[in-house]
């Protein structure tokens, strides 16, 4: 049986991925923070083993830069600032 949660704090209202407090804009999908479908949605933990990774994102419009150390790739595709699209870097961070 699934469980689908309604709880939104933090959280995109169209992609439903983490967002930080002081975001505007959903990092992975670009919609504005408090919009979006706001659809019920399955709250999974996954755990995952492997080498450390370090991406490095830098938005092509504002230049807003930072980093996530995560397992894994992080798949950032917008800037929490302004919304604009980013690049990004990875490396193994041994």
């Amino acid at each position: 049986m699934k469980h689908l949660s309604r709880d939104y704090t933090n959280r995109c209202g169209n992609c439903q991925k983490m967002m930080e407090s002081s975001d505007l804009f959903c990092r992975y999908c670009g919609t504005p923070k408090g919009e979006g479908d706001f659809k019920p949605y399955e709250n999974l933990n996954l755990c995952v083993y492997g080498p450390p990774m370090v991406t490095t994102h830098k938005c092509q419009d504002c230049g807003y830069s930072w980093d996530v150390r995560c397992l894994g790739r992080d798949g950032a595709g917008f800037c929490p600032k302004c919304g604009g699209e980013v690049s990004s870097t990875s490396k193994e961070n041994w």
